[in-house]
């Protein structure tokens, strides 16, 4: 990612993009982006007693779902716009479990071509090093 690219898709842009692209059930997550980076990006999911399960434990499904939306919008900050993508692959590791609290999400570009891109999300609690979750995905670009 360039400098101007950096400039031209930040955080801004990819809030402005979780409301207008996104289905609503996917707003209701709160996602809130917080850092672009030359490869990846890092975002926080606030504490919502609503993703829980029982135990306290943030479930499974929406560890898969926010992975799946902070990799496209970071890989629209890479590429300094959005570019329809369909999600080709994701494999999902739980270490340790996520307890109910704020959660952050690190996203790091693995590959990004000109057809296909993979990347990586990492998942903490708020203020710990140690990673509860993690995924892998790959995309498909779609317009060409």
């Amino acid at each position: 990612m360039t400098e101007s690219d950096e400039q031209s898709f930040g955080v801004p842009e990819m809030q402005a993009l979780l409301t207008e692209m996104f289905a609503p059930w996917i707003q209701l997550l709160q996602i809130k982006p917080i850092e672009v980076t030359t490869q990846g990006g890092r975002f926080e999911l606030p504490e919502n007693a609503d993703l829980s399960r029982e135990g306290g434990i943030i479930c499974g499904q929406v560890v898969a779902a926010v992975a799946d939306t902070v990799g496209v919008l970071c890989l629209s900050a890479h590429n300094g716009r959005f570019r329809q993508v369909t999600t080709v692959d994701m494999t999902t590791h739980f270490l340790r479990p996520l307890m109910k609290g704020a959660v952050e999400a690190e996203v790091t570009i693995l590959s990004n071509g000109r057809r296909m891109a993979t990347l990586r999300v990492d998942f903490r609690q708020t203020g710990k090093d140690r990673i509860c979750a993690g995924a892998t995905c790959a995309y498909a670009y779609l317009d060409g």
